[in-house]
């Protein structure tokens, strides 16, 4: 079975992924995934409760209450705590929840005053809290401190205790109603616990009901601890993994402290207890993770070397892994075979609450049915270079008048047979083309797209081909523009619309393209001597527009 792997380019730089749970028209509480982006935009990620394909929401329309600002200078960490029914994330000096309708509320802290005070609500102060983490059981716990290396604890109020799905909302409207101006607001307290360094990595984990044997995963950028809570009172500090006398740039897999982490940015636990962790090495990353092993804690490297540095691991309902870019507007999503812990709050017995069951969706069905192969349902075998994929006819012939020609008999002498090959196919950008078919969508990668453009326009299919002209247009600089011009320029056609968009750009950024990369110029002379002389009259009937103008 194939790895999945997708790549989305956001609006601005995410900050956090976090799934919360929503009472839908039927009553039933039901996963919806968010990410949050560095100005405080939250979207929605479509496909994450069933194993399939996936797509970024529009931003959610929120209601700011007091103290939320139109844009935030810095928004992230978001956490879900199942006791409000709320997920909290910090922003700037100061931590903010958004309701289940919705509202964004300030509940911490102030966003333009850094310091660290204990107190109630928006009378404490935090300075630049972060890696918010909630026990479940009213309970949240952040970083703070000037060298980040302090925790704090936030207790939240009775008032805000949620009311699972079925259940009467009368002892919740009861607790709200009794509540005074102390017993609505947040009580922030500072630990009496220093971390060897800066806190990268916070998670709770609670092993017994009411939060009884709770304990903190907590990371600094090169080892792994426990911390025991009692009540929320914090115990002894626990090494787990990794050293802190690690000054080398190294990455190596073992157990306790002979496990090497060359840059921890932050961690999250499965539901069977084990921890992921993204760790960064200069622009790269790895993804690994800490299993109990006997009467220690084993390390293993989960995937090869990504390109980028990945940070914020979260894990979706599907049981996919999110990752936030370091620096870029991306986010990154692999199947790693994970399971996500549980949303729903615990009933007084300990037992898990369940949520309703996820809403099935053609698009996300149709993709695991694609990621299942081989599973005896197939009938046909695609060989593209040295892959073979397996596909349904019916479906091919149903999505594409290519496949419907090419796999009917009475056409083609082999369109019966049990293989068919795609002579002179890029593997990649048919893998991604075949999953467009099952799905109706894909995440077209800008150094894929020329490939899947061409591919797409080949087997007459029109829609993907335009979005794989958007991804190569989208990503146009100065040193790529005249190849793509060159490129568009080749194919004609259904790529002249590119052609006349990248003509403009080029107009638009001619000087720029003639300081940074004047080599281009001369192999566009040389490759196209008339697409040169068109580009020239161009230049030079716009600046004489300027002019009389």
């Amino acid at each position: 079975m194939q790895t999945l792997r997708w790549t989305f380019d956001l609006p601005g730089v995410p900050k956090g992924v976090v799934t919360r749970l929503r009472r839908n028209k039927d009553g039933h509480d039901e996963p919806q995934t968010l990410i949050l982006l560095s100005d405080g935009a939250f979207h929605p990620i479509l496909g994450s409760n069933s194993r399939g394909g996936l797509g970024i929401g529009p931003q959610l329309p929120v209601n700011g209450g007091a103290g939320w600002g139109a844009q935030a200078n810095w928004a992230g960490d978001p956490a879900w705590d199942p006791y409000s029914g709320s997920v909290l994330f910090c922003c700037d000096n100061a931590v903010y929840r958004l309701t289940s309708d919705d509202r964004v509320e300030l509940v911490a802290g102030r966003p333009d005053e850094g310091r660290e005070q204990d107190g109630l609500g928006w009378d404490a102060r935090l300075d630049t809290p972060r890696c918010l983490s909630a026990d479940g059981h009213g309970l949240m716990f952040c970083r703070s401190g000037e060298d980040s290396d302090r925790l704090t604890k936030l207790q939240l109020p009775a008032s805000w205790r949620a009311t699972p799905a079925g259940d009467s909302a009368v002892s919740s409207a009861a607790a709200a109603a009794a509540a005074g101006p102390t017993e609505g607001r947040v009580r922030v307290t500072t630990l009496p616990v220093e971390a060897p360094r800066g806190v990268w990595g916070l998670e709770c984990a609670s092993t017994g009901a009411g939060g009884a044997g709770s304990s903190l995963i907590m990371s600094t950028s090169t080892a792994v601890f426990r911390l025991s809570l009692n009540g929320g009172e914090p115990g002894a500090l626990e090494l787990l993994a990794g050293s802190e006398l690690n000054d080398e740039a190294v990455i190596v897999d073992g157990r306790g402290p002979d496990v090497r982490f060359c840059d921890i940015f932050g961690l999250s636990t499965c539901a069977d207890g084990t921890v992921v962790v993204a760790d960064v090495k200069i622009s790269t990353a790895v993804v690994r993770r800490l299993a109990p092993d006997g009467d220690g804690w084993a390390v293993s490297t989960l995937t090869p070397r990504l390109d980028e540095g990945w940070c914020s691991p979260a894990i979706l309902p599907n049981g996919y892994l999110a990752l936030c870019s370091v620096q870029e507007d991306r986010l990154l999503v692999l199947d790693l075979g994970l399971e996500a812990p549980p949303l729903a709050l615990p009933a007084e017995d300990g037992s898990a609450a369940t949520a309703g069951p996820p809403r099935r969706t053609l698009h996300a069905d149709m993709g695991a049915l694609l990621t299942a192969q081989p599973d005896g349902t197939a009938d046909l075998i695609l060989v593209v270079g040295d892959r073979r994929f397996h596909a349904h006819r019916a479906i091919l012939s149903a999505r594409s008048d290519y496949f419907k020609q090419r796999l009917a008999p009475e056409r083609f002498a082999d369109g019966a047979a049990a293989e068919l090959s795609l002579p002179d196919a890029d593997p990649a950008a048919f893998e991604l083309l075949l999953r467009f078919l099952y799905t109706g969508s894909a995440d077209i990668s800008s150094s894929l797209a020329p490939s899947v453009a061409e591919l797409s326009d080949r087997l007459l299919l029109p829609e993907l081909c335009a979005d794989a002209q958007a991804v190569v247009l989208s990503g146009v600089c100065a040193a790529t523009v005249v190849g793509s011009l060159l490129w568009a320029d080749r194919l004609g056609g259904t790529f002249s619309g590119l052609l006349s968009s990248l003509k403009a750009w080029y107009l638009e950024h001619h000087e720029e393209v003639h300081e940074a990369a004047p080599e281009s110029v001369e192999r566009l002379s040389g490759e196209s001597p008339k697409l040169m002389a068109q580009l020239y009259m161009d230049i030079t009937r716009s600046a004489k527009r300027r002019r009389t103008g």
